[in-house]
C-alpha cells in the first residue's frame, strides 16, 4: 500500500476531478442496487440521487479537495446501523475496486483504492468496537 501525503491527496482529488469522482460513485451505487450481498444493507437509502451527491462530496474531500458546502457524514454510525460486517466490507471493496479500474487510469484507481483500504480498516475497527460495547 502506498501512503498518501497531504499534498498528494489534494493533487489526487484535482487530478481525478469532481465530475469523474461523481461518475465513479454513481456507477458504484447503480451496481450496488442489484448486488447479491450489498443491495440489502443499502436498501435503507431513501434517495439515491442525494446519496450519490453526498458520497461524491465525501470522496472529493477525503481525496484532498476543498468542500463545496458544509456537510456532516458519519459513516461509522450509518454502516453499523445497516448491519455492516467484515465480509460485506470485502464485497464492497471488491465492487468499488472494479468500478475504479473501469473508470480511471490504473495509477489514479490504485491511489484512490489505497484510501479505500485505510478507511475500510478504520470503519471495521470502529464497527467491532461498537459491537463489543455493552449497552448503556
Amino acid at each position: 500500500m502506498t501512503l498518501i501525503k497531504p499534498q498528494e491527496k489534494i493533487a489526487l482529488a484535482n487530478r481525478i476531478g469532481y465530475d469523474s469522482i461523481f461518475q465513479v460513485v454513481s456507477d458504484f451505487y447503480d451496481a450496488i442496487k442489484t448486488h447479491p450481498t450489498l443491495a440489502g444493507p443499502f436498501g435503507s437509502v431513501e434517495s439515491w440521487d442525494e446519496h450519490k451527491i453526498k458520497i461524491a462530496q465525501f470522496w472529493f474531500v477525503v481525496l484532498g479537495g476543498k468542500p463545496a458546502a458544509a456537510f456532516h457524514y458519519d459513516p461509522v454510525a450509518k454502516h453499523f446501523a445497516a448491519g455492516f460486517t467484515a465480509p460485506l466490507l470485502e464485497d464492497w471493496k471488491t465492487l468499488f475496486h472494479g468500478v475504479l479500474q473501469s473508470q480511471l487510469e490504473a495509477k489514479l484507481a490504485d491511489e484512490w483504492f489505497d484510501r479505500v483500504e485505510l478507511i475500510g480498516a478504520n470503519l471495521l475497527r470502529q464497527n467491532q468496537r461498537l459491537v463489543q460495547q455493552p449497552p448503556h
